[in-house]
């Protein structure tokens, strides 16, 4: 109910200020993605301490590809804003393999992020522009935890589903260049994510959290036009 709710009024004032902008922009953007992760990598460290066999901690949410996109409208000179969207996947391995058989312990996490762009004018001349960003909203995150142990013929899995909402913070510096209708340029900065408490589909809540803190940055492409 309440990520129904942001994303109504995020689509309300998108729709409003549409009315009154000076310029429109729709960008799509692909860049990399760091996360701290913290409780999940601690979880990884007790896990591989309780498993009475040695095990190898083959990936441990590594950065990764993030794709996205956002939509804009520029109020003033100096001042724009909009909503924004991104994806971000990661996850983890615990393993160990020899000749009497297997075992995989894997998180598979997955983040939907939705939220509010604000864009502050830094620097301009002609075509080139390079703004400062105070982007704030929400992520949802889906955690699945798959363990698989094989011992000869005989195969065990377990496979458990989580979630978790929280909010961000994202300062982010821009610098775009546009060429008549199309606009391209990059971006980085660091997405602050204090974490959302880690859900059961029963909806009971533990102390663990699942965090997307870290650097971001990568390209973008898209379209931006003057409102006549």
């Amino acid at each position: 109910m309440k990520t129904r709710f942001i994303i109504v009024v995020l689509l309300t004032i998108a729709v409003f200020l549409k009315l009154q902008a000076q310029q429109l922009e729709m960008m799509f953007s692909a860049g990399m993605a760091s996360y701290t992760m913290r409780d999940l990598k601690k979880l990884n460290s007790e896990i591989q301490t309780g498993i009475p066999f040695e095990t190898k901690l083959t990936s441990n949410f590594p950065m990764t590809f993030q794709i996205g996109g956002h939509f804009a409208v520029r109020l003033a000179r100096s001042y724009k804003l909009g909503v924004l969207y991104s994806y971000n996947t990661t996850g983890s391995r615990i393993a160990s393999s020899d000749y009497s058989g297997s075992y995989r312990f894997d998180n598979v996490l997955s983040g939907h992020t939705i939220g509010i762009l604000n864009g502050f004018l830094l620097y301009d001349h002609k075509a080139f522009h390079v703004d400062i960003q105070a982007n704030f909203g929400l992520v949802a995150s889906i955690l699945k935890m798959n363990e698989d142990l094989q011992l000869a013929d005989t195969a065990i899995s377990a496979s458990m589903h989580y979630s978790a909402i929280g909010f961000f913070f994202e300062p982010l510096i821009e610098a775009t260049y546009q060429w008549k209708y199309l606009n391209s340029g990059i971006f980085f900065g660091y997405f602050f994510n204090p974490g959302g408490k880690i859900t059961t589909k029963t909806g009971e809540k533990s102390n663990s959290t699942i965090s997307w803190s870290g650097f971001r940055f990568g390209i973008e492409i898209g379209i931006c036009k003057l409102k006549p």
